[in-house]
């Protein structure tokens, strides 16, 4: 059976002496992985269609009872060169996209999380600030695929997020210090401040939220208790977040 859908490229490995073994994010199916035959080989067919970060349109061929689908053509919609273009802008695209092909289910549609890719990926290409761009987009995501930390109230008593609050990763949420335990979970402080911009960057467009300017301070906060919440969700550290770090201490 044949088909076309609309995609971003995740990732592309070689795949014997000419072949790319391909994972990607579709708009009508979700994530999906397949082979492409002699890639290496057919510009006619593929040129750059498969290099990551690329949106494009791809001609599927699918078999019963194989996983892999085959990739026949990749026709490019949009190349963001502009992200290839800086390392601190690919060092964030690549999170990005470790972000889905860690937490996105297989074949399973998700348009919603498909527009949020392709519109950051898009700014992306322009920004003067990949981090901040980075995790408007990590809140948003972790929202649309079912992970969404809660915050506004403890988790434990139900008390408002109205002062100094704990990030649980074990639990997924916040608790006050009142009823915060210590164990060798880890803990993280987040301010009123800090869950008040959380809330307004999941209701508010991307386009919008980008333009606020929060202080350094609620941006650390979110992005340590961020790390520890996927942390728990995969039970590892993404690599490329490793990567993103190293690049911003030089």
């Amino acid at each position: 059976m044949k088909s076309r859908v609309e995609a971003i490229i995740i990732s592309s490995m070689n795949l014997g002496e000419a072949d790319k073994l391909v994972t990607f994010f579709s708009r009508e199916r979700g994530k999906l992985r397949g082979t492409a035959k002699n890639a290496r080989r057919s510009f006619r067919r593929f040129g750059a269609g498969l290099e990551a970060f690329t949106h494009c349109r791809l001609q599927l061929h699918e078999r019963e009872h194989q996983e892999l689908l085959r990739i026949e053509s990749s026709e490019i919609i949009h190349q963001h060169a502009g992200i290839s273009a800086d390392l601190l802008r690919m060092a964030a695209g690549s999170v990005m996209l470790e972000l889905v092909r860690e937490l996105a289910p297989d074949s399973e549609c998700n348009e919603p999380a498909f527009s949020l890719l392709a519109e950051t990926l898009t700014m992306l290409g322009a920004s003067d600030d990949p981090a901040y761009l980075l995790r408007i987009f990590e809140i948003k995501l972790l929202s649309l695929l079912g992970y969404q930390p809660k915050l506004d109230r403890c988790l434990s008593c139900g008390c408002s997020a109205t002062k100094l609050m704990i990030f649980s990763g074990l639990k997924g949420g916040a608790l006050c210090p009142d009823c915060m335990v210590s164990s060798g979970d880890d803990q993280v402080r987040i301010s009123a401040g800090a869950i008040g911009f959380y809330y307004q960057a999941l209701r508010m467009d991307m386009d919008k939220v980008c333009r606020l300017k929060p202080s350094l301070d609620i941006m650390r906060e979110l992005d340590r208790a961020f790390s520890v919440h996927t942390v728990h969700i995969l039970g590892r550290r993404l690599r490329s977040t490793e990567f993103l770090r190293s690049l911003q201490a030089l």
